[in-house]
C-alpha cells in the first residue's frame, strides 16, 4: 500500500512539472524567433553571434496611457521603484552595481521596460532573467522606499521643466487631446507623484505587471538552448493571473477648429511649433506621414527648412512622430533667435502649414525621403543591442512585426500616398497652433481606429524576408583584437589601422582625427574651426548640400565631422557594399569644398542660436564654465574656455576668408584612424590610401599640451531665474599621467566615491539614495597619457531649495572618505562593476575605432596595456587606495560652482 502511495505522488509530482510547459515555439520573422509560455509571456530571441554583449529586455504594455484619476506618473514612478528591491533577491540596484554592464527602464504612453546589457556569459544570461521574473511579482515597494523615490522623480521633473522647447511640446500636446491620455505627459503630474502612496503603486503594479502583459527579448551573442531553459526555470513557474486586463477604450474625437496655446517663461530662443492628429503605428498612414515629415523638414532640401531657414527667419525646423498604439500625432517645431521676428516666422510658418495639400510633391522628393527612413531602418536593424531595445516601441505599439510591416510601408509609399495624407490630415481644423476660429462645416481628420483583433490580422501571417547569413564569433578581447588588427602607414605619414571583425549587416565603423597647427597658429580661431568644420558638408566643387545629403541617404551612410582641441574629427558609418562610394563622397568633402556663402550665414546665426538657447540653462552653465574657474588659460587659446558673450562675439567676427585660410591647412600626413568591418585588408589599404594618401599640409604641427593649473578651494553660485532644476560642477586639478604607479589606485578612488554603479558609490548613494534630493550624481577623473594636467570632479543635478543640502552632502562624503578610508567591501564591489564596464566596452564597435585602437596609433599605447591595467587593479590593496585617496584628493583644492534659481521660494 506504502509503495502504491509512494509511486502515485512521484507520478502526480511529474504530472505538476510537466505542466509547466516550456516555450513554445510560435514563428520566426527575419532572425527573430517567437516563444510563448502557457502564463501568456511572449518571448522574443534575436542571436547576433558577432556580438560579445547580451541584452534583456522585458517590455510590459503599461504607460501613461494606462493610468487613472490621480495615478498621473504612476508607471513613470513604478518604473523607479522596480529598481529597489525584491523578496527573493534582495537589493536590485546594488546588484546591478556590482555586476556593472548597462543597465536601465523606460516609461512612454504604450509600455514601459527594463533592460541589462552584459558581457555574454551564461551566468550574465541567468541572473538576468532570474532577476526579471523574481521583480515581475516580487517587488517590495516599500513606503520608506518611495518616501525617497519621488523626490527623485520630482527631480528629473524639474530637469525636464527647465526646456522650453519640452514644455512647449507638452502644452501643445495637452491641449491637442481633450480626452486620450496621449495628452498627458509620461512623467506625470508633480502632484499626483508626490501624494501616491505605497498601497496604491502596488495595486497598480499587480495589475499590469504580469507575464500575459509582457514580452521577454533577449539579443546578442547568448545559447539559445539555454536562454529557453532559463526562461523555463524562472518564468514559466509564475501563474497566469486570474484577473481580465480591461482594453483601454477612450477616443480621441476628431478636434473641431484650430487650437492655440501660448506660453511664457523663462528663455533665451523663440519657438513656433505645431502639432497633427495622425495615424497610430499600425496604420499605413503612419509611413506616408513620416515620408511627408522628411519632405518638410530635411536639411538642406525640406520645403519648412527652404522657407524657414534658407530665407533666415528661423535657426531651425525638426518633426517627428511618435510610435504609438493608438492614433498619434505629428509635431513640428521651429527655432527662432531672439533678435529674429517671432511674428513673421510664425506667419510664414502657417502659411507653409496650409500649403501642404496643395504643394506637388516629386518623385524626387519621395525618392530622398524613403531613403532616409530606410538607412534610419536598417541602422537599427544592423545593431543588434541596439534593435532589441528598439522593439520595445514597436512591442508597445501593438506588435513586434509592425515594424517590418511599417519598414514594407516604407519601401512601397508612392505621391498618391503622400497626397493624400497631405490631404487628409494637414487642415487648420486638426492643428494645434494659434487662435479658436468658429467655422460652420468644419472638416474633420478621423484616424482610424486598431482593435487588437485587427492588429492580429495584420500581423499573424508575416513572414518577412529571407534571414541573412549568421555572422562569424568574435571575441571581445585583447589578444583577440590584437590578433585581427592590422596597421600600417601611408607614404604621406598617416597611420591607419584596420580591425577584421564582421558586423551585422555588413557594417562599417571607422573614425579618423587629423592633427593641425600649433598653439600660435591657431589662437582665437576656436569659433572658426567650429564654423569650419559645419560647413565641410554644405557644398563641393561637384556637389551641392542637398546632393551630398541625398548620396548619403541612397547609400545608407553617414559621415560626421567636427574639431576636438587641435584635431578635426571625421566618423564614418557605412556598409560594406557601399564603403568605396562614401570613401570617395569624404574625399570631395575634405578636398574640394566651396564653403557656400549662405550656407555661412546660416551656420553664423544656427551656432549664435545654440548659444543663445544654453545662457541660462543650469547644465550648460555648470558643465561649460567650470573650466574658466578651474584654469587660467590666455583668452584665444585653444583650450580657454569663452563666456557666451565672448563666443558670440567671435562668431560675429569670423569671415569667410578665414575659413578659407584655415582649411588650406587641413591634411592627413599627421593623422590616424581605424576601420572596424569584414572587408579584406587589401581593399581597407587602397580606400585609405585613395582617400587620404594624396591630401596633405605644409603647415607646421606642433601639439599642444594641456597646462596644469593649481586649484583651491571656492564657491561660486550663478542664479538662473525661473528654472525649476540646478545643477553643480566640482573640480580639483592635480599632477599626475598614467604611467605613474598611483594611477590604478586613484581610478579605483573615484569609483568608489561617484563613478561607480548605484549602489557601490558614495556620492550617489548619499544624494539619491539615501536622501532623495538629486536625481543625477556622480564623479569623474581625467588622466591623461602624456602630459600630467589631470583632474577630478563631481556632478549633480537637484532643486535649488535643496543647494545647501546637496554642497554638504558632497563635502560630508569627501571628508569623511579622507578621515576613516574605504572598506574593503567597497573596494572589491567597485574593482568587480569597474571590470565589467570594461569588458562591455570591448563589445562597442564605436569604442574600438574611436577610442582604443586611435589611442594606440595616436599615443603609441600598445593595446596590452589595456589588459595590463585591469590586472594592476585587481592587484590593489586597500592601503594603497587609501594612501592615494589622501594624496590626491583635498577638500581645499574643490571648486565648486553651483546653477540655479536661487531666488525661488518654494
Amino acid at each position: 500500500m506504502r509503495k502504491t502511495l509512494l509511486t502515485f505522488l512521484l507520478m502526480a509530482g511529474f504530472i505538476a512539472l510537466q505542466a509547466q510547459q516550456a516555450p513554445v515555439f510560435v514563428t520566426s520573422v527575419e532572425g527573430i524567433k517567437e516563444y510563448k509560455l502557457d502564463n501568456g509571456l511572449q518571448v522574443l530571441l534575436i542571436p547576433d553571434a558577432s556580438q560579445s554583449n547580451v541584452v534583456v529586455n522585458i517590455v510590459y504594455k503599461v504607460g501613461s496611457r494606462h493610468e487613472g484619476y490621480g495615478e498621473k506618473g504612476m508607471a513613470h514612478l513604478l518604473e523607479h521603484m522596480l529598481f529597489k528591491s525584491t523578496k527573493n533577491l534582495g537589493d536590485i540596484k546594488k546588484m546591478l552595481s556590482e555586476k556593472g554592464g548597462q543597465a536601465n527602464g523606460t516609461t512612454w504612453y504604450d509600455r514601459t521596460n527594463y533592460y541589462e546589457v552584459f558581457p555574454s556569459t551564461d551566468e550574465n544570461l541567468k541572473w538576468s532573467i532570474e532577476m526579471e521574473a523574481d521583480r515581475m511579482i516580487n517587488a517590495t515597494i516599500l513606503q520608506a522606499d518611495l518616501d525617497k523615490e519621488f523626490s527623485v522623480v520630482r527631480n528629473e521633473f524639474e530637469i525636464g521643466e527647465n526646456n522650453p522647447d519640452a514644455v512647449l511640446n507638452e502644452r501643445i500636446i495637452s491641449t491637442a487631446y481633450l480626452w486620450h491620455n496621449y495628452g498627458n505627459s509620461t512623467i506625470g503630474s508633480k502632484e499626483d507623484i508626490e501624494r501616491v502612496k505605497a498601497d496604491r503603486l502596488r495595486v497598480f503594479y499587480e495589475k499590469y505587471y504580469q507575464p500575459d502583459n509582457a514580452t521577454l527579448i533577449i539579443g546578442g551573442k547568448f545559447d539559445e538552448k539555454k536562454a529557453l531553459e532559463y526562461i523555463n526555470r524562472y518564468f514559466s513557474v509564475i501563474p497566469r493571473p486570474a484577473r481580465v486586463l480591461d482594453k483601454t477604450y477612450t477616443v480621441e474625437p476628431a478636434q473641431d477648429g484650430e487650437r492655440f496655446v501660448e506660453l511664457k517663461r523663462a528663455g533665451d530662443v523663440q519657438m513656433v511649433a505645431a502639432a497633427y492628429h495622425t495615424a497610430a503605428f499600425a496604420d499605413k498612414d503612419f509611413a506616408a506621414v513620416d515620408a511627408l515629415n522628411e519632405m518638410l523638414t530635411a536639411d538642406p532640401s525640406g520645403y519648412l527648412y527652404k522657407a524657414l531657414i534658407d530665407s533666415h527667419k528661423a535657426t531651425g525646423v525638426t518633426g517627428w512622430q511618435p510610435n504609438l498604439r493608438d492614433p498619434g500625432f505629428l509635431y513640428l517645431s521651429v527655432t527662432v533667435a531672439k533678435d529674429k521676428s517671432l511674428e513673421e516666422a510664425r506667419k510664414i510658418f502657417v502659411t507653409e502649414l496650409d500649403n501642404i495639400p496643395k504643394i506637388n510633391f516629386t518623385e524626387q522628393d519621395l525618392s530622398r525621403a524613403r531613403s532616409k527612413l530606410l538607412k534610419q531602418l536598417e541602422n537599427i536593424k544592423n545593431n543588434t543591442i541596439g534593435m532589441t531595445v528598439n522593439l520595445t516601441e514597436i512591442v508597445g505599439a501593438g506588435d513586434y512585426r509592425l515594424g517590418f510591416l511599417y519598414r514594407d510601408a516604407v519601401e512601397q509609399l508612392t505621391l498618391d500616398d503622400i497626397r493624400r495624407v497631405a490631404k487628409k490630415y494637414f487642415i487648420p481644423a486638426n492643428r494645434t497652433l494659434g487662435v479658436f476660429i468658429p467655422e460652420k462645416d468644419a472638416e474633420r481628420a478621423r484616424s482610424k481606429e486598431y482593435p487588437d483583433e485587427e492588429i492580429v490580422a495584420l500581423t499573424q501571417n508575416y513572414k518577412g524576408r529571407a534571414e541573412e547569413a549568421a555572422l562569424a564569433e568574435f571575441e571581445a578581447s585583447i589578444p583577440n583584437i590584437s590578433k585581427n588588427l592590422t596597421t600600417g602607414k601611408l607614404p604621406n605619414g598617416m597611420k591607419y589601422a584596420y580591425l577584421n571583425k564582421s558586423i551585422k549587416g555588413k557594417k562599417v565603423v571607422s573614425a579618423f582625427r587629423f592633427p593641425i597647427g600649433t598653439a600660435e597658429s591657431l589662437n582665437g580661431k576656436n569659433e572658426v574651426k567650429s564654423v569650419l568644420a559645419s560647413l565641410l558638408k554644405a557644398g563641393t566643387t561637384t556637389r551641392t548640400k542637398e546632393q551630398i545629403q541625398d548620396e548619403l541617404d541612397r547609400l545608407k551612410s553617414q559621415i560626421s565631422v567636427g574639431f576636438s582641441g587641435q584635431s578635426l574629427v571625421v566618423n564614418v558609418s557605412s556598409y560594406e557594399d557601399q564603403f568605396e562610394p562614401v570613401m570617395n563622397l569624404l574625399k570631395d568633402i575634405l578636398t574640394h569644398a566651396t564653403f557656400p556663402e549662405a550656407e555661412f550665414k546660416k551656420t553664423i546665426e544656427e551656432n549664435k542660436t545654440g548659444i543663445e538657447a544654453s545662457r541660462n540653462d543650469p547644465q550648460s552653465i555648470a558643465f561649460g564654465q567650470i573650466g574658466r574657474r578651474t584654469s587660467q588659460y590666455p583668452k584665444g587659446h585653444i583650450y580657454y574656455t569663452a563666456t557666451p558673450d565672448e563666443q558670440i562675439e567671435a562668431l560675429n567676427k569670423v569671415t569667410l576668408a578665414q575659413i578659407k585660410e584655415l582649411y588650406k591647412t587641413l591634411g592627413a600626413n599627421n593623422g590616424y584612424g581605424t576601420v572596424v568591418s569584414g572587408l579584406s585588408g587589401a581593399k581597407v589599404e587602397n580606400l585609405v590610401k585613395s582617400t587620404f594618401g594624396n591630401w596633405t599640409t605644409k603647415d607646421k604641427y606642433v601639439k599642444v599640451q594641456p597646462t596644469y593649473f593649481a586649484t583651491k578651494y571656492s564657491t561660486e553660485k550663478v542664479n538662473t531665474p525661473d528654472k525649476e532644476n540646478g545643477a553643480v560642477m566640482v573640480q580639483m586639478n592635480f599632477e599626475l599621467d598614467r604611467t605613474s604607479p598611483d594611477y590604478p589606485a586613484l581610478v579605483m578612488v573615484d569609483a568608489i566615491l561617484g563613478s561607480g554603479g548605484f549602489l557601490t558609490a558614495r556620492i550617489p548613494t548619499r544624494l539619491r539614495e539615501n536622501e532623495g534630493i538629486s536625481y543625477g550624481a556622480g564623479s569623474f577623473i581625467n588622466v591623461p597619457y602624456d602630459n600630467k594636467a589631470a583632474y577630478w570632479g563631481v556632478y549633480a543635478f537637484y532643486n535649488p531649495k535643496f543647494q545647501e543640502k546637496v554642497d554638504e552632502a558632497i563635502k560630508d562624503e569627501v571628508r569623511k572618505a579622507l578621515s576613516t578610508g574605504f572598506t574593503q567591501e567597497e573596494l572589491d564591489a567597485n574593482k568587480k562593476s569597474w571590470s565589467t564596464v570594461r569588458k562591455t566596452s570591448l563589445g562597442n564597435d564605436g569604442f574600438l575605432a574611436g577610442t582604443l585602437i586611435n589611442t594606440l596609433l595616436y599615443l603609441g599605447v600598445p593595446l596590452e596595456e589595456y589588459d595590463a591595467l585591469e590586472a594592476r587593479i585587481n592587484a590593489l590593496t586597500l592601503d594603497q587606495v587609501n594612501a592615494a585617496l589622501k594624496k590626491y584628493i583635498s577638500a581645499d583644492k574643490m571648486v565648486f560652482l553651483y546653477a540655479g534659481d536661487f531666488g525661488k521660494k518654494d
